[in-house]
């Protein structure tokens, strides 16, 4: 039997999005709670870059020695079939709508530099808040991904001592990882979390997520 016609098409759809799934959710997830959700929070012109949702296990979960849950690649959110629940779900799909939405409007979003100033003047003080300084501040002045650092800050240092000590930071600790993830994360949480935590603590952040809501 062919990849192709182990994928089975399913009836919900969320903004005219379809459901493809590889495997089935492991746990019982209420997908019309999903999508009436996110079609309440999120105005279907956000989803113009994506072409729909794929449900099941694919390499690239599982790479740099963690496991993931989601990503946007190639016009398409894939999802983990390992969802705890709705909320999960819901996390992880607005996240990668994130990513959609900054792959379309990049120049808006960074062209103007100041959400990455922003970033890294939080990336600058945390570094002199942690008294773990195996790497130098010049990986804290790196806007970009880096491996190596994602490393450090989820093993060496753990989230769970960052969320302490970058709480008037970053919003969550995975906020930190990359200006990337910075836009995704507040994205996310504005939609999802605190509104008036985010825009006390990322004001430019907030004025970007918020300007394309006032669209």
């Amino acid at each position: 039997m062919s990849k192709k016609s182990k994928k089975k098409f399913n009836q919900h759809k969320i903004h005219g999005k379809s459901f493809i799934f590889t495997q089935p959710f492991i746990n019982n997830i209420n997908l019309d709670y999903v999508k009436t959700k996110i079609e309440t929070l999120v105005p279907e012109y956000f989803f113009d870059n994506v072409d729909g949702f794929f449900v099941g296990y694919v390499d690239e979960f599982f790479k740099d020695d963690r496991e993931y849950n989601a990503m946007f690649k190639d016009n398409a959110i894939y999802l983990s079939p390992d969802q705890d629940n709705e909320r999960d779900l819901l996390d992880d799909i607005l996240h990668e709508l994130a990513h959609a939405v900054e792959e379309k409007n990049k120049d808006f979003i960074y062209g103007d530099g100041r959400l990455e100033r922003e970033f890294l003047v939080k990336r600058k003080y945390l570094y002199y808040l942690l008294s773990d300084k195996e790497y130098g501040m010049s990986a804290y002045e790196n806007p970009e991904y880096d491996y190596d650092f994602d490393q450090h800050l989820y093993k060496d240092i753990g989230y769970d001592y960052l969320r302490g000590v970058s709480a008037e930071l970053f919003y969550s600790p995975y906020a930190i990882t990359a200006l990337r993830e910075y836009w995704a994360n507040g994205f996310e949480n504005y939609l999802l979390g605190s509104r008036g935590k985010l825009k006390e603590i990322s004001p430019v952040l907030y004025q970007k997520v918020d300007s394309f809501f006032d669209i």
